[in-house]
């Protein structure tokens, strides 16, 4: 069966401008029909004979950036490789799920792609890759107007941004939002208690404490919760910012005097070690140091 997106057509038909400047990437400004907006570049065309290889990086506007790519010429497959490189340097090797529109895509909006999006920016020259079991394709991919068009992109979509060591609250809602929109393509929904200010090593100033089992993606439960607990981060404010001095898996958590008592699994106390495990966490100027098992204020439950 042989397809050809529908949004990806009308994206380059209303939007982009003669087929020659697609040689490059294209500034996509906001699509009537798709809402999307973003920037675009097709490796290979041929309208005659109803083949084309594009991809896009794009997004309704202020929603988290997605990388798309729209195949026409072969039978469709649930799932494409997509190889990048720059310069003779790999770039990326990712797996594109199928979407309803016939196109490929994956999420981009985490911090993680930074250094990718900046050397498609900065690079000469570039290849690209499109395989399937039964597919190769591989070709010279344009690089002139990438630095316009993904800085437009960038704009445009949301990515995560924040440095955790200045702002570890605004980061950790980044970094869940990212993870939802890029592993799931769901909306992050974070619920109440997901980050708190408290006083954790008794300096005055107030530090940050990250709930990850208070987040979910859309309907779906989030990567932070298994059978031994959820994430907890904990950041202590210091003159420069904050330091993460603490983030793994915790059944709970309480503040105490000069540290933190965190609940974990059993494994962290040794085989001999009979009810609640609860680890005692001592403050120092360095952050927080594991000092042994404690008790654990059931009190407080």
């Amino acid at each position: 069966m042989r397809f050809i997106s529908l949004a990806f057509f009308l994206t380059l038909s209303v939007n982009a401008p003669a087929r020659a400047d697609m040689l490059g990437w294209a500034i996509l400004p906001e699509n009537p029909v798709t809402g999307t907006v973003g920037t675009a570049v097709c490796p290979y065309e041929d309208p005659a004979g109803g083949n084309h290889n594009c991809l896009s990086l794009e997004c309704q506007p202020g929603e988290p950036l997605t990388l798309a790519v729209s195949l026409a010429g072969f039978d469709a497959p649930d799932s494409v490789t997509l190889g990048l490189s720059i310069e003779g340097e790999d770039l990326w090797d990712l797996r594109l799920l199928r979407q309803s529109d016939g196109r490929y895509a994956k999420g981009m909006s985490g911090a993680q792609w930074a250094d990718g999006l900046a050397a498609l920016q900065a690079g000469a020259w570039g290849a690209v890759t499109f395989s399937t079991e039964a597919y190769l394709w591989h070709d010279h991919l344009p690089l002139n107007g990438s630095r316009d068009g993904i800085a437009a992109a960038l704009d445009a979509c949301w990515t995560a941004r924040t440095d955790p060591a200045l702002n570890p609250a605004q980061a950790a809602r980044e970094d869940v939002r990212a993870w939802c929109a890029d592993r799931l393509n769901r909306p992050a929904t974070i619920n109440d208690g997901f980050t708190r200010e408290e006083d954790i090593d008794g300096d005055g100033r107030r530090d940050v404490i990250a709930n990850y089992g208070a987040v979910n993606c859309g309907p779906i439960g989030g990567a932070w919760c298994g059978w031994a607990g959820c994430d907890l981060a904990l950041h202590l404010a210091r003159d420069d910012g904050y330091l993460q001095a603490f983030r793994g898996i915790a059944e709970g958590f309480r503040v105490v005097e000069d540290g933190v008592v965190i609940r974990r699994h059993i494994s962290e106390c040794g085989p001999d070690h009979a009810g609640v495990c609860a680890v005692r966490y001592r403050a120092t100027d360095e952050g927080l140091v594991k000092a042994g098992t404690a008790e654990w204020p059931s009190d407080r439950d």
